[in-house]
Formats: structure tokens, C-alpha cells, sequence
């Protein structure tokens, strides 16, 4: 039996909420209303499945949409609120891997000539049962062989694909495989790592046989589905089939290896004695062991982004940094100082491993409310890590963009400062960094 469908909320109340919140700013009002339009950010974000984001940043993306669509709605332009939050929803989310894609932007005329160039290309191959020439696909645009030769050739430089681009053309996501139609030229000159060839010899090797002669004959010999339909004597729709079937278990052998990879680096570092080097080959785990959280990196690339977002649009957003107040921290409580921390905050905020004990989070779409969730951390953990098994208090220093730093390093420096603070001042407590033009806060102790 199919799992029920998700019931929509009633829309009379969701004008009455809309109207309440507009005419009062009751942040409960508010919070309600995102609660209640979660849906639409799951359901957007699936749209965008296979694009080489992880699903959960699609949700954040998607949630910071909604968030934004709950604040800017304006009930009195008669559009039902639905429509407008899954506006921007869709819209925060194209925004994000246009951001992470780095493609190359293109004139909308050079837009327009491809798209009429990939629909007579597909029209001419339906037409001739074979792949068309430049020639043929020339004179059904209206332009010269040349034209089109380079409008390919730029649309395979600001392209970006992944292995999850072998899906249907009926997606809504445009042409699935390129080279389906569109054959390569001078391919000699690339060469794969001879380790990643060792890989995708043994993985090939595993695929059925007739598997392994699609791959080849699509990927290899550069043969569109219907000539290799024709070659095997199947259908095209088999063809195609046995070309995403394949690719799926490439991917998955891939994934594997890369598990694979990360348990015999956490093997090696087990055995490496202090002063052995780290191997260059082995790639940063994607979490820390100990937390499970994000690490280092990954929260410095997040807040670079959300430095760029808050810039656009313009945005608040805020970093707290959390450390311990004692001079060593067993793993064990660290990771028990990570679970708290995240039970304590939004779905779409960011809570991350640092340099040792210390824990960063990254409040999107919040400015000086910042500081009640930084005091608050320190009573909760006071409160609930502050006993005979385990003796823990933190101290937090929390920044706000851009009040107090405009650029990642300014931002950071400054919450560091401010914790830096806190424990001078005993530990225990919260500081807010010190922005232009204002003094040094002082500091909020939770305890005594």
C-alpha cells in the first residue's frame, strides 16, 4: 500500500496567518507558516535530483527560499502564497547550482541558435534513422556547418555533467545524453590516471555482457542508442535501459571504492607513527569520525557562499563558535557536546568540526537573534553535560554579517576574538564580537 499523500494546509488558514503575521511580526506566526510549507521544499528539491548536489543541501537551499518567501509575501497582490513560496523556492535552489556549477554564462542568441540546433538535430535522426551531418543539421537551422560547429563546441565547455546524466530526455530536465547525437572528434589525446583505469577495467569487468558492448560502443566508439539498437539487434528503448543500468553500477562501484578508500586511510592513520607523512593520495574524509559532523573545510566553503548570498540579495546570517572551557576533551564528549548542539538548532542551519574540541554553526538568515541561541548553548550544555560523568562548560563567541565582518576571514576573526574573550572573562558565557563602531560587549554568563 502507497505511503498517503502529504495533505496540503487549509488556504483560508493560510491567509489568516500571512495577514496575522504581516499586521503583528509574531515570529511564531512565522515559524508556523514554514513548518507547514516544508512539503514544497521536498518536492522542489526533487526536481533537481542528480545534478551533483547532495540532497540535503538542496533542502537547506530550498528552506532558505521558503524563509525568505514567508517574509517578502505580500497578500494583497491576490497570489495564493503556494505559488509564490515554491517561486522561490525553485528560484534559491537555481541560484545555488548556478553559483556551485561555474558555468560559463551565455548570450541569450547563442542560447536560442542551440536549442534549435539539439531539436532538428533530434527531429534529423529520428528522420534518417542515423546521426545527421553538420550539413543536414545546417541547413535545417538556416545557418552554415561552421555556426554549428562552434555552438557545440562552446555548449561542451560550459557544460557540466555527472554519471547520473544518463536519464530519460521526458524528465523535464532537458536532453539526457549529448553524445547521443552529437559526436566527438580527436579523443586520442585523453588519458586516464593509470589508477583510474585499473578501476574502471576491473569495474567493466563486472557488468553483464551486454552491458559492457553498450558502454563500449556508446562511450568508445561514440555510437548514438538507435546504432547501437541496430548494431545488437534490440530495441532503443532496451538500449537505453541497459545504458543507465550500467552507468548506475559504475557509479555505485565507484562509491564503493571510495568507502573502501576511507576505511584504509582511518586504518593507516591508526598505524602511522607521529612523525610519517599523510599520503597524497588519500582525499579528506567527508565528516569527522569522532562527530560525524561536517569538517573544517566544509563549513569555510559554506560560509564563503553564504557571504556571497547575504551580499546579493542583501542578508544576515551569523557564525557562533563553540569551545570547551577545560584545557584537554576526551573524544567521547566531544561528540557528545556535537549531538547536543544539534538537537539545539534549525534543519537548515550548519553545525561543523573545527581545529580540535571547537564546533562552528552557521545560522543563515539570522542576525543579532544569534546571541540568544549562543547563551543558550552555554546553559544547556551547563545543564545537561555539567555532571558526575562528564564535567563540561563552553564558552561561545558569536559574529553577525556584515555588521561585524563583510568578508569570510573578517567574520571568522571576529568570532574568534569574541570567544577568545569569553574565556578570559572565566568561561561560561557568550560574547558577541566587537562590530565598527561599537564597544566590547559584555559578557552573558549562563551559570553563577
Amino acid at each position: 500500500m502507497g505511503k498517503p499523500k502529504r495533505k496540503a494546509p487549509d488556504r483560508q488558514e493560510v491567509e489568516h496567518l500571512v495577514v496575522e503575521y504581516r499586521r503583528t511580526g509574531d515570529t511564531s506566526l512565522r515559524d508556523r507558516l514554514i513548518s507547514q510549507h516544508l512539503y514544497l521544499v521536498q518536492t522542489v528539491a526533487r526536481k533537481f535530483a542528480g545534478l551533483g548536489e547532495s540532497h540535503e543541501d538542496l533542502l537547506q537551499e530550498g528552506a532558505m527560499g521558503l524563509i525568505n518567501a514567508v517574509d517578502l509575501f505580500d497578500p494583497e497582490r491576490g497570489v495564493q502564497f503556494s505559488t509564490y513560496a515554491t517561486h522561490l523556492v525553485e528560484g534559491q535552489i537555481r541560484h545555488y547550482l548556478r553559483d556551485r556549477g561555474k558555468l560559463i554564462k551565455q548570450p541569450a542568441w547563442v542560447q536560442e541558435l542551440t536549442t534549435k540546433i539539439i531539436k532538428a538535430t533530434d527531429a534529423l535522426t529520428q528522420e534518417l534513422n542515423r546521426a545527421p551531418t553538420l550539413q543536414e543539421v545546417a541547413d535545417r537551422v538556416g545557418t552554415s556547418p561552421s555556426t554549428i560547429r562552434r555552438m557545440l563546441d562552446a555548449r561542451e565547455r560550459s557544460k557540466v555533467a555527472s554519471l547520473d546524466s544518463t536519464r530519460s530526455s521526458d524528465d523535464g530536465q532537458g536532453p539526457a545524453v549529448d553524445p547521443e547525437k552529437l559526436r566527438t572528434e580527436d579523443t586520442d589525446d585523453i588519458h586516464l590516471p593509470i589508477e583510474d583505469q585499473i578501476f574502471l577495467r576491473d569495474a567493466m569487468s563486472r557488468l553483464k555482457a551486454l552491458e559492457r558492448k553498450v558502454v563500449h560502443l556508446f562511450y568508445y566508439l561514440d555510437l548514438n542508442q538507435t546504432e547501437i539498437a541496430r548494431r545488437l539487434g534490440i530495441s532503443v528503448n532496451y538500449a537505453s535501459y541497459l545504458l543507465r543500468r550500467a552507468v548506475a553500477k559504475l557509479k555505485q562501484a565507484f562509491e564503493a571504492s571510495q568507502e573502501q578508500m576511507w576505511l584504509e586511510s582511518e586504518r593507516e592513520e591508526e598505524t602511522r607513527g607521529p612523525g610519517e607523512a599523510y599520503s597524497l593520495s588519500l582525499r579528506p574524509a567527508p565528516t569527522d569520525a569522532a562527530t560525524k559532523l561536517p569538517t573544517q573545510h566544509q563549513f569555510l566553503d559554506r560560509v564563503a557562499q553564504e557571504v556571497t548570498r547575504a551580499t546579493r540579495y542583501p542578508q544576515q546570517f551569523s557564525v557562533i563558535l563553540v569551545e570547551p572551557d577545560g584545557e584537554s576533551m576526551e573524544e567521547n564528549e566531544v561528540a557528545a557536546l556535537a549531538r547536543l548542539l544539534r538537537a539545539n538548532v534549525r534543519s537548515i542551519d550548519l553545525v561543523a568540526r573545527l581545529s580540535g574540541p571547537c564546533i562552528g554553526l552557521l545560522l543563515p538568515h539570522t542576525g543579532r537573534e544569534a546571541g540568544v541561541l549562543a547563551e543558550r548553548i552555554v546553559r544547556t550544555v551547563a545543564s545537561r553535560l555539567n555532571g558526575p560523568e562528564c564535567s563540561l562548560t563552553v564558552s561561545t563567541g558569536y559574529a553577525v554579517f556584515p555588521a561585524d565582518g563583510r568578508t569570510t576571514e573578517d567574520l571568522l576573526s571576529a568570532a574568534e576574538h569574541a570567544v577568545a574573550d569569553a574565556r578570559q572573562q572565566g568561561g561560561n558565557c557568550s560574547v558577541r564580537a566587537e562590530g565598527p563602531g561599537r564597544g566590547k560587549e559584555q559578557c552573558q554568563r549562563a551559570v553563577g
